[in-house]
């Protein structure tokens, strides 16, 4: 019995779509917002700093298939290449205490932090899969929503830091505070530079809300705008969990200054440190505007045969 009903539900539904003709359509679309990578920044374990993450401008470009059942409902399957970014401040002070300095002395070591700028970007080549549904509003117009998920496949990774350091020693029994002796590893220094940068294969979630209409006679070229949401299922970034301490060492290719911050690590993503949480998932909101080239498909109608 349950066989038979679900044959005639399928029945009906081939009947119900087969009673409006189908139609292909390829898109190109273009657009951008913001995005962010999903981590953020505590500094309360080194509560003389100041931490703060935010996201960056995303953007991204589109190229699709879809296949219109009837008016209503449809699916489609594509490529998109994305930007997702990242920004990280700091600012402060850090502090390692018990440090022992060049002449066998201990002290604390004072890096005071300022401008100090973290940013990471990655591009995605994206297979989205999705479903259609719109709400026509006239013969050559129409609202629609766009469900889908995507598969994430990590083709490029960029990341640079920038900022001023001073290195200082704080000598508790005397009182002092010494600065500017490069010989003994207190200097002020500026950083600039890339470093490497990995993510992950991933998967994402999306939706989009928009408008399209015909603007030609042959209602085969259609227009359309839409604002969308991206989430990513998983992390995409590489040793996001790792809980790294916060360092310095690579500030220098001085020999003498490099062995004096032996007691440091080396400098590290931000997202890979003791100041960051979260789960390193991207996500992304903004708008696009894009075109249609509908395909209509013939409808077939039933062969009238004849036997002589």
């Amino acid at each position: 019995m349950k066989n038979r009903r679900a044959v005639i539900v399928v029945s009906l539904l081939i009947v119900a779509l087969s009673a409006y003709p189908m139609t292909s359509f390829i898109e190109l679309s273009a657009g951008g917002g913001w995005s962010s990578l999903g981590y953020q920044l505590d500094a309360r374990s080194m509560p003389t700093l100041s931490a703060s993450q935010s996201g960056s401008y995303g953007y991204g470009a589109h190229i699709g298939y879809g296949l219109l059942f009837n008016q209503y409902v449809g699916i489609g399957i594509g490529a998109d290449f994305t930007r997702y970014g990242a920004n990280a401040k700091l600012s402060g002070r850090a502090v390692w205490q018990d440090v022992t300095d060049t002449e066998g002395e201990q002290y604390s070591h004072i890096t005071t932090v300022r401008r100090w700028a973290d940013q990471q970007a990655l591009f995605y080549l994206e297979i989205p899969l999705s479903l259609y549904i719109r709400f026509p509003v006239s013969d050559n117009s129409a609202v629609y929503a766009q469900l889908g998920a995507k598969a994430c496949i990590p083709m490029m990774s960029k990341a640079h830091y920038a900022g001023e350091l001073t290195h200082a020693g704080s000598y508790e029994p005397w009182m002092m505070e010494i600065n500017e002796v490069p010989n003994h590893g207190f200097y002020s220094s500026v950083m600039d530079q890339d470093y490497p940068f990995k993510s992950r294969f991933g998967a994402a979630g999306f939706v989009k809300i928009g408008f399209e209409g015909a603007v030609d006679s042959d209602d085969r070229v259609w227009l359309y705008g839409a604002v969308y949401g991206t989430m990513f299922f998983t992390s995409a970034l590489d040793g996001n969990a790792s809980g790294r301490p916060l360092g310095w060492r690579n500030d220098t290719n001085d020999s003498e200054q490099y062995e004096a911050h032996a007691f440091m690590s080396d400098y590290s993503p931000l997202y890979t440190t003791v100041l960051a949480t979260g789960k390193g998932m991207p996500m992304a909101v903004g708008a696009e505007i894009g075109v249609r080239f509908k395909i209509p498909h013939p409808k077939h109608h039933r062969c009238m045969c004849y036997q002589w």
